[in-house]
């Protein structure tokens, strides 16, 4: 493995911020296929992802080459946050950076310059954060790579995000899927796991590694998301668990409840709105939430 550290400069500590970009060469040609994560501070599952697939992948049984980029944002993740804690910038929003810019403006436009040139395929692992957990994947540009990871649950999105490295990758004319999996505190490594294992079955669709002779599962595809925010902070106490997540659960279920923790009154629920619900994104435990955090991402079938 190579590993070449891109150096944007020093911390007024005197650290330097570098980026790590290691690459695995196989012993064949092949496609050179990009594995990103750690974009997000907060979402640590991605990071111990690329960690597994690096450990267990056999250089000899590669045809082509895998460029890896497990903590994109170094900032953000020392302090376990979305944003850039010097800044407050998010990262996955201000792509394709800028040299001259913010901080993380400058970690945007290095890796645009640095990472994604000559990348056939591009695999962004991301995780719901600290508190919810989350497992999906999104159907960008390459719908027979975003099924190739075997998710139960796909995207269909009408559009990527402005500002996001996928929508840059995108632009760049390179297959592009962005992995949702894991984060909150629960079930960690069953996402972990999970994860690992679609990346190298993306790999192998990608004609990178051996074939994986499992069957692939009939997945649910959506194409409308719903966010649910809390408008009332409090006590959260979810009504479904992490072990539902990618279930289907009809129009007026209950969800979660937010209480007052000092006079123990409901403040608000939660109800699942479409008359057939996926479950994407939810809270699994009991904890706090302010107006504004997420508590659930759920989505319509596609056609429906």
């Amino acid at each position: 493995m190579e590993t070449e550290w891109v150096t944007l400069g020093a911390m007024a500590s005197g650290a330097p911020l570098r980026l790590p970009i290691h690459t695995i060469r196989g012993s064949r040609p092949g496609p050179v296929v990009g594995l990103s994560a750690g974009i997000h501070g907060d979402e640590i599952a991605p990071v111990e992802v690329v960690r597994k697939v690096v450990s267990l992948i056999d250089p000899a049984a590669m045809h082509g080459t895998l460029r890896v980029m497990p903590v994109a944002n170094p900032l953000a993740f020392e302090g376990a946050t979305r944003h850039t804690p010097h800044d407050m910038l998010n990262l996955n929003r201000v792509f394709p950076g800028d040299p001259a810019g913010w901080i993380t403006e400058q970690l945007a436009a290095a890796i645009v310059d640095r990472f994604l040139p000559g990348l056939d395929a591009l695999i962004d692992l991301h995780a719901g954060g600290i508190f919810p957990t989350v497992d999906y994947v999104y159907i960008l540009n390459d719908e027979a790579l975003s099924r190739s990871l075997n998710f139960n649950v796909l995207y269909r999105a009408g559009r990527s995000f402005a500002g996001t490295l996928g929508t840059v990758a995108i632009d760049l004319g390179i297959s592009t899927v962005v992995v949702e999996a894991g984060g909150g505190v629960d079930q960690e490594d069953i996402y972990v796991g999970k994860a690992a294992m679609g990346v190298f079955r993306a790999l192998s669709y990608l004609g990178l590694h051996t074939p994986n002779p499992l069957p692939p599962v009939i997945p649910t595809v959506v194409d409308e998301l719903l966010t649910i925010r809390p408008r009332q902070g409090g006590l959260f106490v979810p009504e479904k668990r992490i072990g539902d997540l990618g279930r289907i659960v009809p129009r007026g279920t209950l969800l979660g409840r937010v209480y007052d923790p000092y006079g123990f009154g409901e403040l608000e629920r939660f109800e699942a709105p479409f008359e057939r619900t996926v479950l994407i994104l939810l809270r699994g435990g009991v904890g706090r939430v302010i107006p504004g955090d997420y508590a659930y991402m759920l989505g319509k079938p596609e056609g429906e």
